[in-house]
């Protein structure tokens, strides 16, 4: 069993960053079980091939990210700060986190789609198109955007 995605992802409140992940066989098994109930258009496949919230293991390895949550609970009770930029900030190095697990195990990542995103947002998919488009080939990065065209 092997990934086709991994994504980091925060919610709109940034105040905490998680991973998630997809597998062809958890992908086939959710079309599967929703096949009797939804009507299976492209669209409704892309949706669940790319949307985080449709995976198999959508929030794994918490306990990594413990200390950087809990930094990000501290830095959030800090009256004083800019919350957009706090939200840009914490996208970009979701991305470079992924640009490095790229480099570091590209052997391995040959053919996965890495993204960074923010969880039941409005920019999601601005989120979504600019990391895709820095941490994958070409055919990876459309394929992933596709879902929004």
């Amino acid at each position: 069993m092997s990934a086709y995605v991994i994504c980091l992802q925060t919610a709109e409140d940034g105040i905490s960053v998680g991973a998630g992940a997809n597998t062809e066989e958890g992908y086939s098994a959710k079309c599967a079980s929703e096949a009797e109930l939804e009507d299976m258009t492209p669209e409704y496949r892309s949706y669940l091939r790319w949307s985080p919230a449709e995976w198999r293991f959508g929030v794994v390895g918490d306990a990594h990210f413990s200390a950087v949550n809990r930094y990000l609970s501290v830095l959030l009770t800090d009256s004083d700060i800019n919350f957009t930029a706090h939200v840009a900030r914490l996208i970009q190095t979701m991305t470079d986190g992924l640009a490095y697990l790229r480099k570091e195990r590209a052997d391995m990542l040959t053919n996965v789609a890495l993204f960074a995103t923010i969880s039941d947002s409005e920019t999601a998919k601005e989120a979504e198109r600019q990391s895709a488009d820095l941490l994958n080939p070409q055919r990876i990065s459309t394929e992933l955007i596709a879902r929004y065209t």
